[in-house]
């Protein structure tokens, strides 16, 4: 196996002609304030009326409050927000006795306020900082008695802690509102700077799922190839990431998301590699699926047919997309594109199990594909999540904007999406076998739709249906480029 040093120096030629960017380029003051009154006049109006909006975050749900007020450093503590009246100039940041330090470094960009209060500090520490408490800070902000809270921030994530004490502040839960869509709806539709920075992201992105290709052998940990994504990754330029970097290999991948663990990457295994770069706070998303080998010689028939498969998938959810986007075309017509396609596919699946594995594990197959379900029979049950979702402050925790069958209207004028198609070989659980010597394979790319126009941030594959190199991006089928620095 290869040294270190000869790792990394194949990764800093590969860093040394990948583009450069501007790392000073930010969201404005003058956006951060936009945003609050955009929101505040959404939720000020019939029928949510309230007289402050409330919206938390840390560290694993980092959207709201950074999006609302620029701290997009959150760490550690718990941090919440409020929006008010914008003639008052109030609204700002809440947070403990350490977070108060972390986000009046970039309070001051985002145009904002800081409030400390005893209700968001580490729960078992004590700190020589007087603050207030979350009663009168919100008072403060709303500019009166506040009798009416929006929740920016859903529900799921709000710790029932926070949640009580609004209640409290509010005079009961009935006065504690969702405010969610309002809200999410502003934060969905995407200003020209955020589109550069999300950009910019992706060439980043793109950057580490290269130099973690550039590395990858049998052999390797997992997470010595995550090292190396996330060492080009920092140096060219990202500050943080979206998720903790993939290297799923053989059986990890039934985990689809989980972060890099110190498992050998054993010869001839399928291997997921994921990145999520951000910029000023804005996150990308690259992923591909490869073969832990030397040479696609190496590559079994059985392999390639599910690597085809998902691939052609990719192509598949691609052209709808621009489509749905070119046509002003409900969006639910893209993620119907894909259930299609997949079940379109389901024939040739058991035909290749059977090959493979014999008339036994066809039969399995095709029994689960068939038997009675609220889902339509066919390969798309083992399609394991809706194939395009919203993302900025987050990568899929948007809560709103993701493509699905019941996606009717069509997508906002500009925006950023992730296409993400996938197959799984696993049921509904890590036991549960449904594709033998098959687990997942996955091509992930970060979209930008303006207006009628479809980008792709992260890869080859364009609005014309071509494959075409463009520098910082990479190809649908990566396997050529494992290893090597060309």
């Amino acid at each position: 196996m290869e040294t270190y040093k000869q790792k990394t120096d194949r990764v800093m030629r590969i860093l040394d002609k990948w583009p450069a960017i501007d790392r000073q380029k930010a969201v404005s003051t003058r956006e951060f304030i936009a945003r609050r009154k955009k929101v505040w006049d959404a939720i000020s109006r019939p029928p949510y009326k309230v007289d402050v909006g409330v919206a938390f975050c840390d560290e694993h749900y980092s959207g709201d409050v950074p999006y609302l007020f620029g701290n997009t450093n959150v760490a550690i503590e718990q941090v919440a927000g409020a929006v008010g009246p914008s003639d008052l100039g109030r609204s700002g940041i809440i947070a403990g006795f350490e977070g108060i330090y972390v986000a009046g470094q970039l309070a001051g960009r985002g145009g904002t306020n800081v409030y400390a209060t005893q209700s968001l500090q580490l729960a078992d520490e004590i700190y020589p900082v007087e603050g207030f408490t979350l009663k009168d800070i919100l008072n403060r902000i709303a500019g009166k008695k506040v009798r009416r809270i929006g929740l920016l921030t859903p529900r799921q994530v709000l710790p029932a802690g926070i949640l009580a004490n609004l209640e409290q502040v509010a005079g009961g839960s009935r006065n504690v509102i969702d405010a969610q869509v309002p809200f999410q709806k502003v934060k969905n539709l995407k200003s020209r700077r955020e589109m550069e920075l999300l950009r910019d992201a992706s060439v980043g992105t793109a950057l580490m799922v290269r130099a973690m290709l550039a590395v990858l052998e049998p052999g390797m940990l997992e997470s010595e190839v995550a090292a190396y994504g996330e060492f080009a990754g920092k140096l060219w330029g990202l500050e943080r990431y979206g998720f903790p970097t993939i290297v799923n290999s053989d059986e990890a991948n039934v985990t689809m998301i989980g972060p890099c663990l110190n498992r050998p990457i054993l010869p001839r295994a399928f291997v997921n590699i994921g990145a999520s770069g951000k910029r000023d706070g804005l996150t990308a998303c690259c992923r591909r699926s490869v073969l832990a080998v030397k040479s696609d010689r190496q590559t079994t028939s059985y392999q390639a047919f599910w690597r085809d498969l998902v691939e052609r998938g990719f192509v598949i959810g691609f052209d709808s997309y621009v489509d749905i986007a070119r046509n002003d075309r409900p969006a639910c017509i893209q993620e119907q594109s894909l259930v299609d396609y997949f079940n379109s596919r389901t024939a040739d699946a058991l035909a290749a199990v059977e090959r493979e594995h014999g008339t036994k594990w066809r039969k399995k197959l095709q029994a689960r594909l068939t038997c009675k379900s609220d889902l339509p029979p066919g390969l798309a049950r083992l399609k394991p999540y809706t194939g395009t979702h919203n993302a900025g402050y987050t990568e899929c925790q948007e809560f709103y904007g993701a493509i699905t069958l019941e996606s009717e209207s069509p997508l906002d004028a500009q925006v950023v999406t992730m296409l993400d198609v996938a197959l799984r070989g696993r049921g509904n659980g890590w036991d549960d076998v449904a594709i033998p010597g098959f687990d997942y394979w996955v091509v992930e790319d970060t979209l930008g739709k303006f207006g009628h126009k479809v980008e792709n941030f992260t890869g080859f594959y364009n609005e014309r249906g071509k494959e075409t190199p463009e520098p910082g991006k990479l190809p649908t089928r990566v396997q050529g480029l494992v290893l090597n620095a060309d």
